[in-house]
């Protein structure tokens, strides 16, 4: 799925989104514009991951300047997890 976020391009690779996870991505790509900093939340389970990796991954494209992501988890497994749905991602 294509979506149009504020102008942007965004890459999701599900057939449908949540109001929460465009509302997630919306306040990122905001945060991005602005080059401020963001606490972002959500509930155990809702898509943060995807919609991290959607919203970045497109904004690199759209913006090749703005610097690499990295992504930190306290486990190898979790990793693993992250590294499969940046798979899905791309």
């Amino acid at each position: 799925m294509i979506l149009d976020l504020d102008g942007m391009r965004v890459y999701f690779p599900y057939d449908r989104i949540y109001l929460e996870q465009y509302q997630y991505m919306r306040a990122l790509k905001r945060t991005l514009d602005a080059g401020g900093h963001s606490l972002l939340e959500m509930p155990t389970g809702t898509g943060k991951t995807v919609c991290l990796l959607s919203l970045i991954t497109s904004y690199q494209h759209a913006n090749p300047g703005c610097g690499k992501l990295v992504y930190c988890t306290r486990t190898v497994p979790e990793m693993d997890s992250v590294m499969q749905e940046l798979g899905n991602v791309l």
